[in-house]
């Protein structure tokens, strides 16, 4: 398994305060964030596949240090196809977050249509492994969360 601990040692060592990913200009593209059920990831204006790639190292070291099995991702203000990350996601990154503990995703849809599509591709890829759904807006994406059983999700192991 690979260890991408090194690359975001500074980023990581903040957590459980908010962890901020920018792009090289300074403009911010995630913001990591500890609630008390679950770990959120919102994301902010347009992001490619290596954001995506990059955020999705950050969230696995963050799960590691606190084991956190629910994760919302909130891409509603996000917009871009990043559907190009999504072989990475499935055969190098979910088989580490299933391993680290990562047993509910949320994800809340963007409005924009290419980032749905790249979101419908990771669902059909993530499930049954981790149990995931897609909602249109993150009251009902919380709702879910809180709802998730990690019992019933023990049976994906």
């Amino acid at each position: 398994m690979e260890v991408y601990y090194n690359e975001y040692e500074d980023l990581v060592a903040v957590w459980p305060n908010p962890v901020l990913l920018s792009h090289p200009d300074g403009v911010v593209y995630l913001m990591f964030t500890n609630r008390t059920e679950f770990t959120e990831a919102k994301w902010f204006g347009h992001i490619t596949a290596d954001n995506v790639i990059t955020g999705a190292k950050v969230f696995l070291e963050l799960l590691k240090k606190r084991h956190n099995s629910k994760f919302l991702n909130d891409k509603t203000e996000a917009s871009g196809d990043w559907e190009e990350a999504n072989d990475w996601l499935e055969y190098e990154w979910l088989p580490q977050i299933k391993e680290a503990g990562l047993r509910c995703f949320a994800h809340v849809y963007s409005n924009n249509m290419f980032s749905r599509l790249s979101s419908r591709d990771l669902y059909l890829r993530m499930v049954p492994n981790v149990e995931m759904e897609n909602f249109l807006n993150r009251k009902e994406a919380e709702k879910w969360l809180h709802s998730c059983s990690i019992n019933q999700t023990e049976k994906n192991k």
